[in-house]
């Protein structure tokens, strides 16, 4: 049966669009609940008066659409989860873990706008489309991260154990450290040998200078 949607109905469309739905989906469903009504003549106008005002809302608040767009694009969205050896996830994150995060930051966004296909079920940073407007959609960077700390993706997916990473990177910052302080004591022990050898140098020339001349002439055969 073909209808006209008088509100948003997911994965079927908006108020003012024309839609074919199965007999019963449509009556015992849609037209009960006052979702939809039946696409008659004369409803069709009514459908057009439905467009129209839609498009103007949404017209309206474009701008603000957008300014979302980039509020939730701006910065990741992190979520501690507890976690196996392995990376995986003790239940998973789904589109309503998403949604109430969101809230607690301030972006109070309707599950249905959220499209997180399936759940996640390991560590990771992924990439999930939010719709904040029928015209604008942002895509939001989840980073589901282990809440001890203890396991974290590289660069290239591999499962690391951070706390090995921090120990190493921590090492590494000591090592430093120490050939810098090697290379300290290098550069101060070469400047010494050099005021040594120049103050050797310096007296050698003194002596040489205090010793008198002959003032005999070399015989002559």
């Amino acid at each position: 049966m073909k209808v006209i949607l008088t509100n948003e109905v997911d994965n079927l469309g908006l108020p003012g669009d024309v839609v074919d739905v199965a007999d019963g989906y449509g009556r015992n469903f849609l037209l009960p609940r006052g979702l939809a009504m039946l696409a008659t003549p004369g409803a069709m106008k009514q459908a057009e008066s439905l467009t129209r005002a839609r498009k103007a809302r949404e017209a309206k608040t474009l701008d603000s659409a957008q300014a979302s767009k980039a509020a939730l694009e701006a910065r990741s969205l992190r979520i501690p989860v507890r976690v196996d050896e392995r990376g995986g996830l003790y239940g998973s994150v789904t589109a309503n873990d998403v949604q109430r995060v969101l809230k607690e930051r301030g972006h109070d966004i309707p599950r249905k706008r959220i499209e997180l296909k399936g759940s996640i079920k390991e560590i990771g940073t992924y990439e999930v489309p939010v719709h904040v407007h029928p015209q604008v959609a942002a895509t939001l960077v989840v980073d589901v991260v282990d809440q001890e700390g203890r396991l974290s993706r590289d660069a290239g997916g591999g499962l690391v154990d951070a706390e090995a990473v921090a120990a190493a990177a921590e090492q590494g910052a000591e090592g430093s450290d120490t050939d810098t302080e090697a290379l300290k004591e290098q550069a101060l022990e070469a400047a010494e040998d050099y005021e040594q050898q120049q103050a050797e140098l310096a007296a050698a020339e003194t002596e040489a200078e205090s010793v008198p001349a002959s003032d005999e002439e070399p015989a002559t055969g």
